[in-house]
């Protein structure tokens, strides 16, 4: 219609401008109109969330063996979210799923033996699969901090091994079904499963594991009725490429040394560095998947610890565990590579790897695992929270850094 109006007025004005300019500026608005109209504004929502739960019991202490004899089986979670995505028909939410990305606040109920802390963290999700225009699978991941627990004492608190600190880190996953009610209600119900642990930067550290229900009502401030598909433009198509990731990183961690006799394990006064580097050629596959093969250096103080030779016939508690030393530095030291896979979604890429120390003495020749979230600072920077472990189970420790992408072109 603009084009056809612009034409009209080039006829009516009895311009000398030949047949080439009238099509030049004809084309010229149509794509300034094209331009316009997928200019994608952004929607924003709000998520209020119930998510019933029961605990997981993998040790002792949720079991029972606690000050009251009870076994700890409930737990319940509030949450309320604030959101924001670009329209369907963005390229954006066509390649990556109608993906939204924000900030929550969440309230957990335990038992007062645990505390009922609260939460405050970053979460992002998208859509795996559509049915028609109203019922979708999503998927959403939460990750953040948890504040507000009664941790281990000696003396207050014996029997809690699971949380050793007031503040841990809150990892969530949920797999949830989303029925689109009108322009500004949606229903969520699904599944979802959550992780508490401090990553071992203070002990002890068994962490807290969910699994249950969720059940949310998410409003959008202004989403309008959604545009047929068969009007939008086609998805653009990717440039396979290799870029090349640095990482550095550091944290600190708390240690437990077996002691003869004993079940269990003392805990080492203090905390010890932890220092290191990733240095990965990666092979951007598409929108969303990227490989890796990493070289992981490790430098962890806490590894290959050594006890003097009375160690077993001292008696002072404190006196004993201080007569714990750090052997040399080789001995501390792990150079390793890993496989790596990266799941890419706008803002966020989560990346997990496998691998096996190529040198390492001890304790650091060892079988890793490693789940990392890197947070897009600018196009080639970015921050890196990461975990490593062992056995896919038993924490390492954190990893907390700084990344930068050589030859980027995504």
């Amino acid at each position: 219609m603009l084009k056809a109006l612009v034409l009209a007025i080039w006829a009516l004005s009895g311009t000398a401008a030949g047949e080439s300019d009238t099509l030049r500026v004809a084309e010229t608005v149509s794509i300034q109109s094209e331009d316009s109209t997928a200019k994608a504004h952004c929607l924003h929502r709000i998520d209020a969330e119930f998510l019933p739960a029961t605990i997981l019991h993998t040790n002792d202490y949720l079991k029972g063996s606690n000050s009251e004899n009870r076994t700890m089986n409930h737990a319940n979670t509030y949450r309320l979210k604030y959101s924001f995505q670009t329209a369907p028909h963005s390229m954006q939410a066509r390649i990556f799923g109608n993906p939204y990305q924000g900030i929550g606040v969440a309230r957990h109920e335990f038992n007062h033996q645990t505390g009922n802390p609260f939460s405050v963290y970053v979460f992002q999700g998208a859509t795996l699969k559509k049915w028609g225009r109203r019922l979708a699978l999503n998927y959403e991941w939460n990750f953040g901090l948890t504040m507000g627990w009664k941790p281990y004492d000696k003396v207050t608190n014996p029997e809690n091994h699971i949380i050793g600190s007031k503040t841990t880190a809150y990892m969530d996953a949920d797999l949830y079904l989303n029925w689109r009610l009108n322009n500004h209600f949606d229903v969520n119900i699904g599944a979802q499963v959550s992780h508490f642990s401090n990553g071992n930067t203070k002990l002890p550290n068994s962490g807290l594991n969910t699994l249950g229900a969720k059940l949310g009502l998410t409003w959008y401030v202004n989403r309008e009725k959604e545009e047929r598909e068969t009007d939008w433009p086609p998805v653009a198509a990717f440039q396979r490429h290799v870029n090349y990731d640095v990482v550095v990183f550091g944290a600190w961690r708390s240690k437990g040394i077996l002691v003869m006799g004993k079940d269990g394990a003392d805990i080492i006064p203090g905390s010890a560095g932890v220092f290191g580097f990733c240095f990965s050629p990666t092979w951007n596959v598409s929108h969303r998947f990227n490989a890796a093969l990493s070289v992981d250096g490790f430098y962890d103080r806490s590894v290959n610890l050594l006890v003097s030779k009375d160690f077993h016939k001292i008696e002072d508690y404190e006196e004993r565990l201080r007569s714990t030393y750090a052997p040399s530095a080789d001995r501390q030291i792990m150079v390793g590579v890993s496989a790596r896979a990266e799941f890419v979604m706008p803002y966020f890429i989560i990346n997990a790897g496998i691998g096996h120390s190529i040198y390492g003495k001890g304790d650091m020749n060892a079988f890793y695992q490693i789940i990392a979230l890197k947070v897009n600072m600018t196009r080639r920077a970015y921050l890196h929270i990461g975990y490593s472990l062992h056995d896919f189970k038993l924490p390492n420790h954190l990893m907390l850094g700084i990344g930068y992408r050589l030859r980027c072109r995504r």
